[in-house]
C-alpha cells in the first residue's frame, strides 16, 4: 500500500545502477523525519541486475517505495520527467541511482528551511565527490556556501550536486525542448523563476562520477559536443534570452572545442565553426585564441 499524503516524494532514476543502487536507496530508507515520505523509482529498462534489486527493495517496503518498470527504456530525460510528475508530495528530493545520502537528518533540515522560509523555491546542499577507480577517491564537491544563489550562478558553472535538491513541487513550471541534454539545470532555471534558492554548506550526500555516469558522458566526442551545443541553444531559446549573455560565452567556448575537434580528423568544417565562435562571443573568443583564459 503508498502512502497517501507524503510530505516528500524522493525520485529516483536509475538504468544500470546494480553495483550502486542498494547505497541510494538506503539513504532514504535511513532519513529519520516528523513527516511521511514516498520514494518513486523510475527503473528505466536496465540490461544488469538493478531492476531485480529495485523490485527486492520495493517488495520489502511496500508503505514507502513505488517503482517504475518500464517494458522499453524511455531515456534519461523522459524517465526523469515522468518520475517528477508522479510525486504525491508537497516537496520533491532527487537523487540519482549511483549518488547516496549519508545524513539521517538531511531531509528534515531542508524541507525545515523551505517551510520557514517561504520565498525559496528549492534549496541545496554540499556533497562529497567519489571517483570510482581501481581505488575510491574522495573529494570535495564546489565549495558550496551557505547563502542564495542565482540562476546566472548555476547556469555558469556546474554547483549544484542532484542529490542534494529538495524543491516545492507547486514552484515547479515544466520546460521541455527535444534538444535538452540534461534534466537537472532546466529544472533548477524554472525554479529559480518561481522563488529564491539557498545553498547550504553542510555535506549531507554522495554524489559519484564513474564511466557508466551522466557527468562522464564523453564530451570528446563529436557527436557529444554537438549535443551539448543544441542543449545550450536550447536553454537560450526556452527562457527567452534571459541567459543570453552566459549562453553566448558557453557556445563560443563549445564551438572552439569542436573546431578543435574537427581540424584533428581533417575536416574542414573546422572553419564553420570557428567563426560560429567568434559570432557568439567575440571578446571570449579573441581571449581563448590569444591565450588569455
Amino acid at each position: 500500500m503508498i502512502m497517501e499524503n507524503p510530505v516528500v516524494s524522493v525520485c529516483m532514476i536509475t538504468y544500470n545502477h546494480e553495483l550502486y543502487i542498494r547505497e541510494a536507496i538506503e539513504g532514504v530508507l535511513i532519513q529519520k523525519t516528523d513527516f511521511p515520505i514516498e520514494l518513486i523509482i523510475g527503473e528505466d529498462s536496465s540490461t544488469d541486475n538493478t531492476r531485480k534489486i529495485v523490485k527486492e527493495y520495493e517488495e520489502k517496503y511496500p508503505e514507502i517505495i513505488k517503482a517504475q518498470y518500464p517494458e522499453k527504456n524511455r531515456g534519461m530525460m523522459n524517465n526523469f520527467l515522468t518520475v517528477l510528475q508522479s510525486a504525491h508530495g508537497k516537496y520533491i528530493a532527487l537523487c540519482e541511482g549511483d549518488d547516496y545520502w549519508t545524513d539521517p537528518l538531511k531531509l528534515q533540515k531542508q524541507v525545515d528551511f523551505l517551510e520557514e522560509n517561504l520565498e525559496y523555491s528549492m534549496c541545496f546542499h554540499n556533497a562529497k565527490l567519489v571517483y570510482e577507480t581501481s581505488d575510491k577517491l574522495y573529494s570535495a564537491f564546489k565549495k558550496i556556501e551557505k547563502r542564495d544563489y542565482s540562476g546566472e550562478e548555476i547556469l555558469k558553472e556546474w554547483i549544484i550536486p542532484t542529490a542534494s535538491v529538495v524543491f516545492r513541487k507547486d514552484s515547479w513550471k515544466p520546460i521541455y525542448h527535444p534538444d535538452f541534454l540534461f534534466g537537472d539545470i532546466i529544472l533548477f532555471l524554472s525554479l529559480v523563476e518561481n522563488g529564491k534558492i539557498r545553498g547550504l554548506s553542510e555535506i549531507m550526500c554522495i554524489y559519484r562520477r564513474h564511466e557508466g555516469g551522466v557527468s562522464a558522458l564523453s564530451k570528446n566526442s563529436i557527436q557529444q559536443q554537438k549535443r551539448f551545443i543544441k542543449h545550450h541553444i536550447a536553454i537560450k531559446k526556452s527562457f527567452d534570452s534571459k541567459y543570453e549573455k552566459i549562453e553566448k560565452e558557453i557556445l563560443s567556448k563549445q564551438y572552439l572545442i569542436l573546431s578543435k575537434s574537427l581540424l584533428k580528423t581533417f575536416n574542414i568544417k573546422f572553419i564553420i565553426y570557428l567563426i560560429y565562435s567568434l559570432i557568439e562571443s567575440p571578446c571570449f573568443f579573441l581571449k581563448k585564441i590569444m591565450g588569455d583564459t
